[in-house]
């Protein structure tokens, strides 16, 4: 039997493995993450524990030249999904 889940999201995702940064002004130092999904509206990251990822954050993606202002949405402890601030 055949579990099918409809998607949620507002646009298309593009699977990817991006090395990225999470820098925040609370944080001291950046956090090492992998950008696995991308949207128009938000981002899949992969953060190895521990982890201390802030609510909002700047991400960003060195191989693209690219900084993002995300805010955190969900997460399972090592998945974290994010959503692009205006």
């Amino acid at each position: 039997m055949s579990h099918w889940i409809p998607e949620r999201r507002s646009s298309q995702r593009h699977l990817t493995h991006l090395e990225g940064w999470i820098a925040s002004e609370t944080a001291q130092e950046r956090i090492e993450c992998m950008i696995w999904d991308l949207s128009e509206a938000g981002v899949r990251l992969v953060v190895p524990p521990p982890a201390d990822v802030p609510l909002e954050f700047e991400l960003q993606i060195p191989a693209e030249d690219a900084r993002a202002k995300v805010r955190l949405v969900w997460t399972t402890g090592i998945h974290y999904g994010a959503r692009f601030m205006d």
